[in-house]
């Protein structure tokens, strides 16, 4: 997945349970860190592992698609939420975005990068030389890429018209309630 399949699914789970959850004093989800952390871990290492240093790793998923680094983000905002008596987070929600994006990428399925460093300090190395470009072309051919950038495309422009529609854009852009 790009971007589409990782922010639409991310804030439809994430609404989904908003709904679920609501209560009148809970504080509400700030949907801009929730697009943020759905695509924090490519954030992280595709500039890491598909730019600076990719003859060192030969691998676009490094630290940010690794169970260490989703589970330090969560511990972070936990202790943060009980150190001030607070029931939300955006440390909190970035961890939960960047969990949610590991299971979008299947990252159980690369158990050395998922677990790292408890399977080993070396990240293994993918044949991707070329990720970007192998990147559209499985975007243009392959259903998994393609039905999930469509899917989380329209969950995205879902929300976008609802909040034209509702002149709340400004509301969004400031406070992140969607």
């Amino acid at each position: 997945m790009i971007f589409f399949g990782h922010v639409g699914p991310t804030t439809l789970i994430l609404k989904a349970y908003d709904k679920v959850t609501q209560k009148e004093n809970r504080q509400v989800i700030d949907y801009r860190f929730v697009a943020i952390g759905s695509i924090l871990p490519d954030l992280i290492d595709k500039p890491i592992g598909g730019f600076f240093f990719r003859n060192e790793f030969h691998n676009s998923r490094l630290f940010g698609h690794t169970l260490l680094f989703s589970g330090i983000l969560l511990v972070i905002g936990l202790f943060l939420m009980i150190k001030n008596k607070n029931r939300s987070n955006k440390i909190f929600l970035l961890g939960i975005c960047s969990l949610i994006h590991q299971g979008l990428d299947s990252m159980w399925l690369y158990p050395a990068t998922f677990y790292w460093p408890f399977l080993g300090w070396k990240f293994p190395t993918r044949p991707e030389g070329k990720w970007l470009m192998e990147g559209f072309k499985r975007l243009l051919s392959e259903p998994s890429y393609f039905i999930a950038e469509i899917v989380g495309a329209i969950i995205v422009i879902f929300f976008v018209v609802r909040l034209i529609k509702n002149k709340k854009v400004k509301e969004f852009l400031k406070t992140g309630i969607l």
